[in-house]
């Protein structure tokens, strides 16, 4: 959660800079660069709120991730993945090491086996044993 905070500050941040700045990128309008910025300050916070909601639920019963659940994970370490390797050529190592980190806390959800109880295994009946 920590991190959707972050991400969703940065783009409002952004989003108010360009903004209070009239700032156009590439002969873009600034209005539609405010609008971009707070509508992926928006998706990217729901994205990440999502992804803590799925990693909480299987923590918390055990069990893991379920088809949309896996789906979820998934993008978010390939993300992680992509901004880790960006970030080690501009940001620096300790940046590159916490996503590294949550990459592979989302890859440590993603294999790990879940711990439901097994089911008993059914039993045939065959038609000359049935009573």
């Amino acid at each position: 959660m920590l991190e959707t905070f972050g991400i969703v500050l940065l783009c409002l941040t952004l989003g108010a800079v360009v903004d209070n700045q009239s700032m156009s990128l590439a002969g873009t309008d600034p209005d539609a660069v405010v609008t971009g910025s707070y509508v992926l300050a928006v998706v990217a916070g729901l994205f990440l709120c999502a992804c803590a909601f799925v990693a909480l639920r299987c923590a918390l019963r055990r069990h893991a991730p379920g088809r949309t659940g896996r789906v979820l994970l998934i993008v978010a370490a390939v993300v992680h993945g992509v901004l880790a390797a960006v970030s080690l050529a501009l940001l620096g190592l300790p940046v590159f090491l916490g996503l590294l980190l949550v990459l592979a806390l989302l890859v440590l959800i993603l294999v790990s086996p879940d711990d439901a109880p097994a089911s008993p295994p059914r039993r045939e009946v065959s038609p000359s044993t049935a009573p």
